[in-house]
Order: structure tokens, then sequence, then C-alpha cells
């Protein structure tokens, strides 16, 4: 199990140390100046000696490599970078965001275990009864229903039809409780319902295939209790698929906060990253892409240790 751990370790640095490449470059192939694109806001365009004195402070005047190099140097030690737009520290933006972002992933992963779990368990229960169609149908639209539509939709009829829950905007949880809740109610199930349709049709689809083992077919024949028969004999063999469920659910959630966030204008790292982008503003968008990037591969990271002490099959097969 160790040389198992110490070769996916450096399996994910190895992954991050690349996504760290592409992201800066595909950072600096984005269209127009950000030079430019902050001097629109902030000082006289015209003005060449305030351009090429900011180039230089911010390092644009130095080759690509280099640049990278000291980008990836300063981010190692904390050192994010300046927003090219506001002028404060990318990482001082990043801790005011985040609480916001953490929050919106609590709600959606709530959603999809408390959504996910019971309907997939009862569609392999129920197999090929009205109920399995129910809920195998209410997955594939989970599935498939894009973020951004979802959001608008729900939006107009709790938001502005009914009136019961805010379109869009912020409290803080210090704030309000109540506000706080009713606020992240909406962008939390967006958000979860992707998740909580991939859990239910994989969980129905491997508790239908470990029902049908043989072992399953022995413990029911010694009387066992349904209820024992699913707890001790069919739930382990099916935490491995659910835990590579959980690890893309999480990875969605990451992604698709980018569009939730800007819909319902919520003050999170989504929301930042999209300004980021409009305003080409290069320090804030490598950071936010990177720690995102950094967090997907470390829950990768987590699942596949997870899978060692699931699964003792899974382990690094020594060559000699």
């Amino acid at each position: 199990m160790r040389q198992y751990i110490v070769e996916r370790l450096l399996y994910t640095f190895f992954i991050l140390f690349f996504i760290s490449i592409l992201i800066f470059v595909l950072a600096r192939l984005m269209p127009g100046d950000p030079i430019h694109a902050a001097s629109m806001i902030n000082m006289d365009l015209a003005n060449k000696e305030i351009i090429k004195d900011l180039q230089q402070e911010f390092g644009l005047d130095k080759p690509l490599y280099l640049q990278y190099l000291y980008w990836l140097k300063d981010f190692i030690k904390g050192n994010w970078g300046v927003s090219f737009g506001s002028g404060e520290q990318v990482r001082s933006m990043f801790m005011r965001c985040l609480p916001v972002t953490l929050e919106l992933f609590f709600a959606a992963m709530i959603w999809s275990i408390i959504i996910g779990f019971p309907s997939g368990i009862i569609s392999a229960l129920k197999r090929d009864s009205w109920v399995d169609v129910f809920f195998s149908s209410t997955s594939v639209i989970g599935v498939s229903i894009p973020v951004f539509w979802e959001s608008i939709v729900l939006i107009y009829i709790f938001g502005v039809y009914f009136q019961i829950l805010p379109p869009s905007g912020f409290v803080p949880f210090s704030e309000s409780i109540l506000d706080n809740f009713l606020c992240m109610l909406m962008p939390g199930f967006v958000m979860g319902t992707h998740g909580a349709g991939l859990l239910s049709r994989y969980i129905r689809s491997c508790l239908l295939d470990v029902l049908s083992q043989d072992y399953i077919r022995t413990a029911r024949a010694k009387g066992l209790r349904e209820r024992t028969v699913l707890v001790k004999h069919a739930a382990k063999p099916v935490l491995i698929p659910v835990t590579t469920i959980m690890g893309l659910a999480w990875s969605y959630v990451i992604v698709g906060s980018f569009f939730v966030e800007y819909i319902f204008a919520l003050p999170g790292l989504g929301r930042m990253a999209a300004n980021a982008i409009f305003a080409r503003d290069f320090p804030v968008i490598q950071a936010t892409l990177f720690i995102t990037a950094i967090n997907i591969v470390c829950m990768n990271f987590i699942i596949d240790i997870i899978y060692g002490f699931i699964d003792p099959r899974v382990k690094i097969h020594d060559p000699a």
C-alpha cells in the first residue's frame, strides 16, 4: 500500500506540473493585451510610458518561459500576483470569495446525496416497476439538462412567478441564517441535480449487478433479512464505482460553479474567474484555474487511495 500511495502521489505531481504549463500558455493565448484592458478603466491608454512601466512591473516584458518559472515559484510561496484590474492581491480576493464557493459545494453535495442514493437504491429494488421508470427518467433528465437553462427556469418559477425564493444575490451566514439558506437553495439544487442523476444511475446499475451474484442468493437462501443482505453483503462492492462517481460529481460541481455563481450573482470563485476572463486579468485567471485543477486532481488522488482500502485487489505490482 505504501508503494501504491507514493506512486500515485508522484503521478499527481506530474499531472499538476503539466496542467500548470497548460493553464499558463492558454492564458497567454487569449486575444487582447491585459495591460491595455486594465488601462482602459484605470489610466490613460495613450500614455506609452505607463504601459511600458506596467509591463515591466508585472514581468510581461520577459520571455514566456521566465514568466512561467517566476509565476510558478511565487505561486508555491503563496504570492499569487496582483490583479491587473483592481490592483488587489489575488490571494486576498481568493480567500474572500472562497467561503461562498465552499458553501455552494456543500449545498450541491447534500442535494446529490439525498436525491441520488435513495432513488438509485429504490430503482434497483423495484426493478422494471413504474417507480424504477420514474426514477430512471428523472436521473437521465438531471444528467442531461444544461445548468444555465435549469437556473433560468428555476429563477423564473420560484423567484419571479411565485416569489418565494430570492432570484439572485447572496446574504452571508453571519448576517442571517434564514436568508443565507434561502439564497443558496436554488443554486445548490442546480449544482446537485447533475451529481444526483449520476449517482442514481450508477447505484442502480451496480446494485443490480451485485444482487444477481451467487453469494447474494446464498445469503437470501439462509433466511437473512433483505436489509441485512443489502447492508452487510451488497453495500461494500457497490462502494467502489460509487466512489468514482462521487469524484466525477465533485469535478462537475467545481466546473459548474463558474456558470451558477455568475447567473445567481454569487460572489464566489466562479464569478471572480468569469469576470477575470472577460477583463483578461491573467493573475486571477491563472490562480483560479490552477487551484481548481489542484482541487480536482487531489480529489482523484484521494479516491485512488480509498480504492486501495476498499478493494485489496487495487495495488501496484512489483516489476521484479
